[in-house]
């Protein structure tokens, strides 16, 4: 391995303006684990349809150079060389179709141990910022079977010394595709820094960087105003839901302390609407909906409609028989029967994001039927006698229109115009996508919250009103709570059918109901009965739709954490030294190297001893081949000890959780 006290002279020697040789590095477009906000590391990914596009986009830039390569390095993952792939063939940079594509182990992605294909924001508030930060963006930190940013930066400086600099040297022109963590270390290496200086610097998907644009972007990137503005994004991303539950509650507490008249509708509008369409922009700038139509299941698809379709049976039969509203004091039932029958909120998919979620369900199911379950009410209200305000539907269609469609789009036609700065800017600054909802949010709090809440609840004055702030206070806990039970049963029943991904979307869809289309629907609506029971319901329905997420998160981070604490023990079980163990005694012909067959053994024994339980055969053969075609260099089909020990040092234990 390179020593790092040689680093400073090695570069200067590596990159002289006389040398004519040129290197250009490429992070890989993005993968279905960057789209969905997980931990990728040593997972096998592929490229998303936008990611291809990011890999076209990098190919027309090196077009654009002019430069032809001698050689060409790619990691052996699935991600960098499809990346290098399609922007070769895009700008048919190779000096001469007989340039190989070499892969090289060393610049693959580094290991993130049991955070492999974990939710990044989960892990995040598990954890906690400084911890998250200090395990993985610390030098000589990793997560538990993780790789070490003082390791990837060894191999990485070796990789440059033996493979880059020779050729350089020669003033051959080299291309590098491979990954964010291995070129972030690289970008320290080349500035004559050691490991000690490393800085987390959010590379862009699929942009051709030469040595002085990498070391240029490190320095710009580890400034103190970037480092803040990465922090900004981190920590409003980490704690957007107490964030929103925070601003409600502010709003809310500001109109109880003023007993203000509230916002000018106008102006309430306004703020609503800009709000969403801001928040809308960032999340569909990362949500490709052309293909993500087709990533959504049948089992995850029926089950929300299924679902739907009973909410709406159910509700259409206790409108219509009679039972449900007899006089306008009755109003208030129609109320919350109908906050089961509307479709979900259009920030479902922020939730996913959030939340560990498949994204996809979350973002096509709303956004589907947020556009069927309106018309399908205006059609139920034609035919009712209800006092129901059906111009609020108005409102909510400029808002799915103004709030959701346009920005959307906008997102959508920048993604295909620039797919890599929009995507680049979607990371850096989805913090104003953030402030935008909790804004809107405090807005929303002002808005609905009785004048006279406090006087109603501590000082009455007025029983009536009194009586209604408690009876629908009543309602609301015990509608969010069936809500929540019956979504957590369905998840349960469904767990055969369904990926944990997909049933975190499906629990998201089913209790979040859209709590703008519902209040829209009753405010201004004016009836015999005591204004104060609609005034509370939807009150009490907007702080249970604002808050109770933020318990659900809390619940779920603590079962994660769990989960996470387990993993951790798990990993620890099996040392380097259990491995070769291991190898000896599997190799019974004392030949210090295995075949496949006896590799496909000890990854067993490694589950038992770790996981407690075998993967099945196939999917152990599936990553012998992928060891083998990254280990058995001298293509003899056999592994000896010290490639694997190599390996398993640099890459820890992944044999289980390679497969997507």
């Amino acid at each position: 391995m390179l020593k790092t006290n040689n680093t400073s002279a090695s570069v200067a020697d590596a990159e002289k303006d006389d040398y004519p040789g040129r290197a250009y590095f490429v992070r890989h477009g993005e993968s279905t684990s960057n789209e969905r906000n997980i931990f990728a590391g040593v997972l096998d990914v592929a490229l998303t349809p936008y990611g291809k596009l990011q890999a076209r986009r990098a190919g027309m830039d090196i077009q654009k150079k002019g430069i032809k390569f001698d050689a060409v390095y790619v990691s052996h993952m699935i991600r960098a060389r499809e990346t290098c792939e399609i922007a070769l063939d895009v700008s048919q940079a190779l000096r001469s179709p007989d340039v190989p594509i070499q892969i090289d182990y060393r610049i693959s992605e580094r290991s993130q141990g049991i955070f492999t294909k974990r939710n990044k924001n989960l892990v995040r508030l598990a954890l906690g910022y400084e911890s998250f930060e200090e395990m993985l963006h610390s030098h000589n930190e990793a997560p538990p079977g993780g790789e070490r940013i003082t390791q990837v930066y060894s191999r990485v400086a070796a990789f440059y010394e033996e493979q880059i600099v020779p050729r350089l040297q020669r003033g051959e022109n080299i291309l590098v595709v491979c990954h964010e963590y291995v070129l972030e270390p690289l970008s320290v290496y080349l500035s004559g820094l050691p490991p000690t200086a490393y800085k987390r610097l959010k590379l862009p998907n699929a942009k051709a960087l030469s040595r002085e644009d990498l070391v240029k972007f490190r320095d710009y990137e580890s400034s103190g105003v970037a480092t803040l503005r990465k922090k900004t994004s981190d920590l409003s991303t980490m704690w957007a839901i107490a964030l929103y539950a925070i601003a409600f509650l502010l709003g809310s507490f500001v109109k109880a302390v003023s007993a203000s008249d509230g916002i000018p509708s106008n102006l309430f509008i306004a703020i609503t609407v800009s709000g969403l369409a801001i928040a809308t922009f960032y999340t569909y700038l990362s949500i490709d909906f052309k293909e993500s139509k087709g990533e959504v299941s049948e089992a995850v698809k029926n089950l929300v409609w299924l679902w739907m379709l009973a909410r709406w049976g159910v509700g259409l039969l206790l409108i219509f028989s009679g039972v449900l509203y007899q006089s306008p004091a009755d109003l208030y039932k129609v109320l919350w029967v109908l906050f089961w029958m509307v479709p979900p909120a259009l920030t479902s998919p922020v939730l996913s994001l959030l939340w560990g979620g498949n994204l996809y369900p979350a973002a096509i199911l709303s956004r589907t039927l947020s556009i069927i379950a309106p018309v399908a009410l205006i059609g139920t209200f034609a035919v009712s006698t209800l006092p129901i305000n059906v111009k609020g539907l108005n409102f909510f269609y400029l808002i799915l229109v103004v709030g959701l469609g346009i920005p959307a789009v906008i997102a959508q036609v920048w993604r295909n115009i620039s797919p890599v700065n929009s995507n680049h800017h979607s990371n850096e600054w989805k913090f104003i996508g953030v402030l935008a909802v909790a804004l809107m949010n405090c807005a929303i709090g002002f808005q609905f919250t009785p004048p006279t809440l406090i006087y109603d609840i501590f000082f009455s004055t007025n029983m009536n009103r009194s009586a209604a702030c408690l009876q629908q206070l009543i309602l609301a806990v015990l509608i969010f709570i069936l809500i929540r039970i019956l979504a957590a049963l369905t998840s349960v029943i469904s767990r055969r059918w369904l990926t944990e991904a997909e049933a975190q979307d499906a629990y998201i869809l089913l209790t979040n109901p859209n709590f703008l289309l519902w209040a829209a629907l009753f405010s201004g609506v004016s009836t015999n009965a005591n204004p104060a029971t609609l005034q509370y319901a939807i009150f009490w329905a907007a702080l249970g739709f604002y808050c109770i997420p933020f318990v659900d998160q809390i619940l779920l981070v603590n079962s994660f954490s769990s989960d996470l604490l387990r993993e951790a023990l798990r990993s620890s079980r099996v040392t380097t030294e259990d491995i070769k163990k291991l190898f000896l005694q599997l190799d019974t012909d004392g030949s210090n190297a295995l075949d496949k067959d006896e590799i496909i053994e000890l990854l067993g024994r490694i589950e038992d001893m770790t996981t407690g339980e075998r993967s099945s055969e196939d999917i152990r053969r599936y990553v012998t081949d992928y060891l083998f075609a990254t280990l058995d260099s001298d293509k003899n089909s056999t592994v000896d000890m010290q490639q694997l020990e190599d390996y398993v040092s640099t890459y820890g234990l992944v044999a289980n959780v390679n497969v997507e």
